[in-house]
């Protein structure tokens, strides 16, 4: 618990969360895919990133090259 209050009391931390009209979103990103298994919270994720803005992605999880407006990065390069 203190590691994410420490987390949170950062100042440029933005903390994301759904927001009116999330479940358009959310259709719009995985609305071409079959969303089952361990898509289902990346295709989530994915649907929060694009709500707010998010563009660039840093993770070596292959699948969520599935979202095409994402451009991911590999957080260790």
């Amino acid at each position: 618990m203190s590691n994410v209050s420490s987390l949170l009391s950062v100042p440029h931390l933005r903390v994301l969360s759904e927001e009116e009209g999330f479940w358009q979103v959310y259709e719009s990103v995985a609305g071409g895919l079959p969303v089952r298994g361990n898509l289902v919270p990346d295709a989530h994720l994915a649907a929060l990133l694009r709500q707010n803005g998010v563009r660039t992605l840093f993770t070596n999880d292959s699948d969520f090259r599935k979202f095409r407006f994402l451009q991911l990065r590999s957080p260790f390069d």
